[in-house]
């Protein structure tokens, strides 16, 4: 028909460019396509994508052995940084401060993958801060590393070295640049992943530069488990699987990427992930949180969830070791006093003596994609049957738009819009807590979250006998999304920066394997968690803070959507 040759040339283009599950749901809801349209749509395909390697995802075709290593080289210059550590206690560290914490904490992530300082090896190198160009031309040709990618700190004679894999846009001929055009060839592979990596190292968080570090040495070295897993439609997939996992999805969820689409919300949720790759957690868990949605949550648990269309395994990374604490107000720590060093101040028989609506206030994280966002509360409490603790963390969000919304939940509350006029909605997420592992003070956080289960290892790391703070640790996995993550917190009653242990803080922070500067939410005098923008609209918003209570997070669901109908 006519309205489905108009689709054509939109879905030849989607398939390509946006994100997977759009092209599936223009498919599956458009009825009119018909048999000799889907055969078009293949030719368009076929004529050009075909060319394109069936390759795992960003992983060429001659990687070295599995059981190779691969060297990442922080290449640093003199200075401190103006961008790592804006938002910390500990800001303008060194370039020699933050490569060599980067050097420290890339094998984390994969036990195969090392990081180092040293000019002596490198498969990869990263410039940080670095503005002596002469001494990085002669680095670069005597390692020959695969890609070298720099920071905005570097100076632009230095950024114009920065290359990938044949790719130079500082020295492109004009054949690269018609090969670069054509997006199935390897030169517009590589220039598609330097221009990935630079904007992860544009963020100015360390979180971030490993992230782009692990990007390049899976793609250029060998794999790496931890950013193996990818849900976004590519050229470096090919179109063979691509159009598998299309059919895998349309096949398995048809229903619910119909619904997805035809609401305008989620609609405007996946086509803001178009441009962002999945495994960039800073980027899409901010998308995520501008535009939850029950059809996006159905659509997701279908999709990833339940059917496991891209085949996703994320790991819990279980590096670095981090310590739990043992000793707390004298004694050795048992399950009670662990459970009470969770519920902290919340106004509870089982807590401290004061008493709070919450158990603790966030006043530093570690995690971009989790832990910056401000005025977080967390509500720990006992469950009914005593064999563990609910978990409601309350956050405020700066969606896309520069609205403030109060967030941390699994589906939005249409009439809290209509109650109180206002463009904020209220929500709230919900974790299980059971001890891990016989240990007091080791926890297993389970959610379900945007329709994808996550679990979490939590380590309590140290906790002030007054509780006037606490360092938690934890380590992560969306399994089935791909995505691994780990953070740490220092908490109080109200959020402000403790008065006192200074060094006992840092220390705990520190066997968490991180430093001040890596953490977000408070200067060196005053906190952006709780400053005055975020405190003075909470006034006018008063968060949600009322226990979700002794049910599971389906039954919840079901009870807030039949409540918001009612009203």
């Amino acid at each position: 028909t006519a309205s489905a040759s108009r689709r054509i040339p939109l879905i030849c283009d989607a398939i390509v460019g946006k994100l997977v599950v759009s092209v599936a749901a223009v498919i599956a809801v458009d009825a009119k396509m018909t048999a000799r349209a889907l055969v078009l749509l293949l030719g368009c395909q076929l004529s050009t994508a075909l060319l394109a390697p069936t390759r795992r995802v960003r992983t060429p075709a001659a990687l070295r052995a599995v059981s190779d290593d691969a060297t990442v080289l922080f290449l640093h210059g003199d200075g401190v940084s103006k961008v790592y550590g804006a938002s910390s206690p500990r800001p303008n560290p060194a370039h020699a401060t933050v490569a060599s914490q980067l050097a420290r904490r890339v094998g984390h992530f994969d036990a195969k993958v090392s990081g180092t300082t040293d000019a002596a090896a490198g498969d990869v190198v990263i410039g940080l801060g670095v503005t002596d160009v002469s001494k990085t031309k002669a680095t670069l040709a005597r390692l020959q590393p695969s890609c070298f990618v720099a920071d905005d700190e570097c100076s632009s004679d230095v950024k114009a070295l920065a290359f990938c894999a044949g790719w130079t846009p500082g020295a492109a001929s004009i054949l690269d640049k018609l090969q670069k055009a054509l997006p199935f060839t390897t030169k517009a592979s590589r220039a598609r992943l330097l221009a990935q990596s630079e904007l992860l190292l544009a963020r100015g968080s360390s979180e971030d530069a490993l992230f782009a570090a692990l990007f390049l040495v899976h793609a250029l070295v060998r794999p790496c488990a931890v950013v193996a897993s990818d849900i976004n439609p590519s050229w470096e997939k090919g179109v063979v699987r691509n159009l598998q996992e299309f059919k895998t999805m349309t096949d398995c969820c048809g229903p619910q990427i119909a619904a997805a689409l035809s609401d305008p919300k989620t609609k405007s949720a996946i086509d803001a992930l178009n441009a962002v790759d999945l495994r960039d957690q800073v980027g899409s868990y901010r998308v995520i949180v501008s535009n939850e949605t029950p059809q996006l949550e159905e659509f997701s648990l279908c999709i990833l969830q339940q059917n496991n269309c891209f085949q996703s395994d994320a790991p819990i990374l279980t590096e670095p070791k981090v310590p739990v604490l043992s000793q707390w107000r004298g004694r050795p720590v048992d399950l009670e006093a662990a459970r009470q060093i969770f519920i902290g101040h919340l106004e509870d028989p089982a807590s401290a003596s004061s008493k709070q609506p919450w158990s603790w206030k966030i006043v530093v994280g570690a995690n971009p994609a989790y832990d910056a966002f401000p005025m977080q509360h967390q509500i720990f409490y006992p469950t009914k049957s005593g064999d563990g603790l609910w978990y409601d963390p309350v956050f405020c969000v700066e969606t896309l738009q520069g609205e403030l919304v109060w967030t941390g939940a699994e589906i939005a509350q249409p009439h809290a819009i209509a109650a109180t006029g206002s463009t904020q909605v209220w929500t709230k997420r919900h974790y299980r807590c059971v001890p891990r592992g016989g240990v007091p003070g080791l926890w297993t956080l389970t959610t379900l979250d945007n329709g994808i289960v996550s679990e979490e290892h939590w380590t309590t790391v140290d906790a002030a006998d007054d509780l006037s703070w606490a360092v938690f640790h934890y380590s992560g996995a969306a399994r089935k999304a791909g995505q691994s993550y780990q953070g740490a917190l220092l908490c109080s009653e109200d959020g402000l920066w403790p008065a006192g242990d200074a060094e006992r803080i840092e220390a705990a922070l520190a066997a968490c394997g991180l430093e001040l500067w890596e953490m977000y939410g408070h200067g060196p005098d005053a906190t952006q968690m709780w400053s005055d923008k975020y405190t003075r609209w909470k006034d006018n918003h008063p968060p949600p803070l009322e226990r979700i209570g002794d049910m599971t997070i389906t039954a919840w669901r079901k009870r807030e959507r039949e409540a918001a109908v009612s009203r």
